[in-house]
């Protein structure tokens, strides 16, 4: 029987993945109109298919994620990495720390988002080194 830290993890990061990417196609997420509008500010380029096609493919990446979580623990431990490690360098770079709670203008701005992204960076992280390909043993 395997103790429950490492079983428990992928199943906690799976639900995790879902819920957000739940937000993705459901909720009212104002992150990737910030980025694109961010982008342009910054670069003078204009990325219109931000949204809603940047927010449908990350939360489609997501649901991807959790479900290899539970088919194949590694490969949804690593597409989990990527997609994590992606929302903290879009936090340290576009977005900032911290960032709008809704869509309403002049809405409270929280580092939640950020501290969940590193969070899961951090759980995918264990989960994807817990569920590494091992060579077999040899018998000498």
């Amino acid at each position: 029987m395997r103790p429950i830290l490492v079983t428990a993890p992928p199943f906690i990061l799976a639900a995790f993945l879902v819920f957000m990417g739940i937000q993705k196609f459901a909720g009212d997420v104002p992150i990737f109109s910030i980025i694109e509008a961010n982008v342009s500010n910054q670069t003078g380029l204009t990325l219109a298919f931000i949204e809603p096609f940047g927010r449908y493919l990350t939360g489609a990446l997501e649901f991807l994620a959790a479900i290899l979580l539970i088919a194949r623990r590694f490969w949804g431990g690593l597409l989990a990495t990527l997609v994590s490690a992606g929302a903290v360098a879009a936090h340290l770079t576009f977005l900032g720390i911290s960032t709008p709670e809704s869509s309403t203008p002049g809405a409270a701005e929280s580092p939640v988002l950020f501290f969940m992204a590193l969070g899961a960076l951090a759980l995918s992280g264990l989960v994807t080194y817990l569920a590494r390909p091992r060579p077999a043993p040899t018998e000498a």
